[in-house]
């Protein structure tokens, strides 16, 4: 709470002010509403007109107090804009809701009480000479804003934005020949801190401030929509005064908690402010990443394709994926550049454990030295060759590790509707499982490699672009399984590594090659490698056996003696590299036999290597 009260100090420039992204620091006591109709006054309080809002014009900034702020039923008027039960002195009239006066008394007398204290403004004084004389529903009739039924009442029927009647959100802006602006009451910066002046010189009562340590005046009533707009759940609360809240433990909820009116409503604005900007909403939780000074940070949970935006050419067989580090090296240190060494980047992720209550499920505070080196050692380590497609429908490819996202649907992920799925509690529970191995060099867990390695060997279970993501992704694990098991792989071919599974990996990849390349024009049938794939991984000597002696014909059908020539000497190869009593075993393969599947396969494709380009259309295609 200390960091994000700071936070808003820092960027108190910014308050009221929206963004080119469309973000808005609220002020102070402030908080957004959608407006459906707007009155325009001029300095006298005279009506002029009224109009509706368009839905892309509707969110509206309006002063709050500490009840209607976090109201949800009972009476607790705005103190400047709302509804028409509140503001309209005819709405009685025209409606059977009982509480009807008794909800403009308590508005006028409210706003009231600000217009004739010192904090007052002129505009806000000019809407109360208007609404004191309780003719808005009158006047919204006769500009069609909305009708009455046959019995006399609203209609409800009539709708703006589909809001019925009854419940239209009113805003104001003010019309004058003296006047040298916009009116727009909402983004008017001296009527902000109009009322911020008067509800501060309100307060009553000092509590200490369990953030600050100072004696001030302190909320019990904290704000909600954290996450957004519609969001119920709280951080703070306890008014449970009968129940069990915090009874047991103390006798008083000041006892457990309270906190500053100011810190509160600094802490929970540029939270969400935050959530809004930068922050990643899925699933029900909402992680952002910041430095109380505002500078750029990069998405912890995206690629190295989306933190550094980098599109390059793979040009290397041998040294393939280090070009596309250096580049990510040097986006990570332009962000770098930016921050002190010392300076804290803060990480906080918030769930909703019920309708009404927000929890943080993580918080950690990194020094940014600290924060990048892990950064990079992340996308350093977990890293294989990926494919996307770009805006303009053609394909590309990138070296780096894949979105937390990625390895969640690698992993755990269903073909449903041409797309892959995971339940939502799957996804947050693996997400938080998977952040301590990017910000604290932890180890992947091994259920999430095992379960990605079982996905992967299921060709047959994913259409062919799923099927490559998840197998990308996996092999991006198995790397970084074994880089910190002090084993590093490169991602090029090693055709001098007798590890079997490897070596088991790519026969199965040589064994798709030959099929495949006897397909004929717009052949999509699945080669048998792809199908006894899964079979292959847990009994490989006697399931490649089958796979060898179903070969044999589509080696005689290749297209010339060359060809044949060529793949029976990599298998050849391949068998002299193995051991042979290892190469009887039966056990199951590990998930090296993906990446040696996936490394021999990237060769026949790569059309850079002379050697393996001697194949007649050539053309790999998402079938194979």
């Amino acid at each position: 709470m200390n960091a994000l009260y700071e936070t808003y100090d820092n960027c108190s420039h910014l308050v009221g002010k929206e963004q080119d992204d469309g973000t808005l620091l609220l002020p102070v006591a402030h908080s957004t509403q959608n407006a459906q109709v707007e009155v325009v006054v001029d300095l006298h309080g005279n009506f002029i007109r009224a109009e509706e809002v368009p839905k892309s014009d509707a969110i509206t900034i309006i002063p709050v107090t500490e009840d209607s702020g976090t109201r949800s039923s009972g009476i607790a008027p705005h103190p400047l804009c709302d509804k028409l039960i509140y503001i309209a002195g005819d709405y009685a009239m025209y409606s059977n809701k009982a509480n009807a006066e008794v909800c403009y008394k308590q508005y006028i007398t409210q706003l009231e009480k600000w217009c004739n204290s010192e904090q007052s403004h002129y505009k806000v004084t000019a809407i109360f000479q208007y609404l004191k004389r309780g003719c808005l529903i009158n006047d919204l009739l006769s500009q069609g804003i909305i009708s009455l039924s046959p019995n006399g009442l609203l209609d409800d029927h009539k709708k703006v934005q589909n809001i019925a009647a009854s419940d239209l959100f009113v805003r104001f802006r003010i019309e004058d020949f003296n006047l040298y602006d916009e009116g727009a009451i909402w983004k008017d910066r001296d009527v902000y801190d109009s009322y911020i002046d008067y509800i501060l010189s309100s307060q009553e009562g000092l509590d200490l401030c369990y953030v600050s340590g100072k004696e001030i005046p302190c909320s019990y009533k904290h704000p909600a929509k954290v996450r957004h707009a519609a969001d119920k759940a709280k951080l703070i609360s306890a008014n449970d005064e009968y129940g069990f809240t915090y009874r047991g433990r103390f006798a008083k909820k000041e006892q457990a908690l309270s906190v500053g009116y100011l810190t509160s409503q600094k802490a929970h604005n540029v939270l969400r402010w935050l959530i809004e900007r930068q922050g990643y909403t899925r699933y029900g939780i909402s992680l952002v990443v910041w430095d109380k000074n505002d500078k750029a940070i990069p998405n912890i949970l995206d690629s190295t394709q989306g933190i550094s935006n980098k599109m390059m050419r793979i040009t290397s067989e041998t040294d393939i994926g280090y070009s596309y580090a250096n580049a990510f090296n040097k986006t990570i240190d332009s962000y770098k550049g930016l921050l002190d060494t010392e300076a804290t980047i803060h990480i906080i992720s918030v769930d909703a454990a019920t309708t009404g209550r927000l929890s943080i499920n993580y918080y950690r505070e990194i020094k940014s030295s600290d924060f990048y080196e892990r950064l990079k050692y992340w996308h350093e380590t977990c890293i294989w060759e990926h494919e996307y497609w770009k805006k303009d429908g053609s394909k590309a490819t990138y070296i780096g590790a894949p979105s937390i996202e990625s390895i969640v649907l690698a992993s755990f992920g269903t073909e449903q509707n041409g797309k892959l799925n995971v339940k939502d509690e799957l996804k947050k529970a693996t997400i938080e499982r998977l952040l301590p191995c990017i910000l604290d060099k932890r180890d992947i867990p091994k259920d999430i490699i095992r379960s990605a390695i079982q996905n992967a060997s299921r060709p047959m279970a994913f259409s062919t672009g799923n099927w490559k993501r998840v197998l990308n992704t996996t092999c991006a694990l198995i790397k970084k399984d074994r880089k910190y098991n002090v084993e590093d792989w490169n991602m090029a071919l090693d055709d001098k590594e007798r590890d079997r599974s490897y070596l088991y990996g790519r026969l199965l990849a040589v064994a798709n090659r030959v099929e495949y390349l006897t397909y004929e024009k717009d052949e999509k049938r699945q080669t048998n490698a792809k199908r006894y794939m899964q079979q292959f991984r847990n009994r490989p000597f006697t399931t490649w056996a089958t796979i060898e002696d179903n070969l044999q014909p589509y080696f005689n059908k290749l297209k010339s003696n060359s060809q044949k020539i060529k793949y029976e000497k990599i298998l050849n190869e391949i068998y002299d590299l193995f051991d042979k009593e290892e190469f009887k075993k039966d056990d199951p393969l590990d998930g090296m036999y993906l990446l040696g599947f996936h490394c021999q396969s990237s060769v026949f494709y790569n059309k850079n290597n002379v050697a393996m380009n001697d194949d007649e259309n050539e053309e790999g295609n998402d079938n194979e």
